[in-house]
């Protein structure tokens, strides 16, 4: 992971933290969000038995991907807040 350098010449410390937290907050909304999507296989069989675990794979495919942008964000997150301290 290629992170950020606070110095003198670059984005202060407390904008590079803000924008990062704004982010992570946002992704927790997303998160929640992404839970309480009514997903269901009673709304895929009517395109035949192979959309449901079509469905079911393309939908842990994004989970991951969310899951990995999480981790990607609180990486530079502990990275900004070890160094300002």
């Amino acid at each position: 992971m290629t992170l950020p350098t606070i110095h003198s010449n670059g984005t202060s410390a407390k904008d590079l933290i803000a924008g990062y937290d704004a982010i992570d907050d946002a992704l927790h909304e997303l998160m929640e969000a992404w839970g309480k999507v009514e997903f269901n296989a009673r709304d895929y069989y009517v395109k035949g038995p192979q959309e449901w675990p079509q469905a079911v794979d393309e939908r842990q495919q994004q989970s991951g991907n969310i899951r990995s942008l999480c981790d990607y964000i609180q990486g530079i997150r502990k990275h900004l807040y070890d160094h300002t301290r």
